[in-house]
């Protein structure tokens, strides 16, 4: 069965990870491939519960890597833990003020809750704390109703920050080929996101492969290609000059006019 792309939102992912909200896609990459090694039907003997952690493992896989699924994950994922948050804070306040206000009443009477064995009404005391909690009420859908703006605007800036983003992405970016040969066919897109220290890559895109001419041989080779977006132009430069650049034919700046000499 497919891993589903629709999050359950019983589960953390990134708890199931053991990762933080902040993880790069590198992080959970890595992440994912180490948790699923536990569970996963080929490294352990299949039973329902472990296919069940597996098939949510990878769809915690899907959602995390995908910007925009992740984008909508994180803000269900914050409402969710602040509603939370919200109700739990409601209910210590209620059981305080009913305490309160039974400590309050009981010392107005100087008499004890009960009288001859016959539990007293609260009637005021309950009329009270029906009023309290209504205005608390209308505090927290006030705060939500202020929390889902604040949360569309961070979206809209994300966004925008995030098309500004792509469109110089370009400039960070380098350009690298090997031959599918040997060792080089194990070269793909994890391999080359963990060629490099962690939080340095932005991400990887595998382009298609081509037959070219190269250097010292008679025939033309098939090349495998990648551009390999880095988080900053500084990385970028930086890792253009010192590598690693082990099993890799060519370098260049993503940037750079190409031309097909074959």
């Amino acid at each position: 069965m497919a891993p589903s792309n629709e999050a359950d939102m019983s589960v953390d992912y990134y708890e199931l990870l053991s990762i933080p909200a902040t993880a790069s896609e590198s992080e959970i990459r890595r992440a994912y491939r180490k948790t699923s090694l536990l569970y996963h039907p080929d490294k352990v003997k299949p039973t329902p519960e472990t296919l069940e952690k597996f098939q949510l493992l990878q769809t915690a896989l899907n959602i995390l890597t995908d910007a925009a699924e992740k984008i909508k994950y994180d803000q269900t994922r914050e409402a969710k833990q602040r509603r939370l948050a919200e109700t739990a804070a409601l209910e210590s306040r209620r059981r305080q003020m009913k305490e309160e206000l039974e400590k309050r009443e009981g010392s107005a009477t100087g008499m004890p809750a009960t009288v001859s064995g016959v539990k007293r009404t609260w009637t005021e005391r309950e009329l009270e704390i029906k009023r309290i909690a209504e205005e608390n009420r209308k505090k927290r859908e006030a705060a939500v109703a202020h929390k889902v703006q604040e949360a569309q605007a961070r979206t809209q800036a994300a966004e925008a920050a995030e098309e500004q983003q792509s469109s110089s992405s370009i400039d960070r970016s380098v350009k690298v080929r090997w031959i599918k040969e040997a060792d080089g066919l194990d070269i793909d897109q994890e391999a080359l996101e963990e060629n490099f220290a962690a939080g340095d890559v932005e991400n990887v895109l595998m382009l298609k492969d081509k037959k070219r001419r190269i250097e010292g041989r008679d025939k033309k080779v098939l090349l495998g290609t990648a551009v390999i977006v880095f988080k900053s132009m500084a990385i970028a430069k930086k890792v253009v000059a010192q590598g690693p650049w082990e099993g890799i034919e060519s370098v260049e700046w993503a940037a750079t006019r190409e031309t097909d000499g074959g």
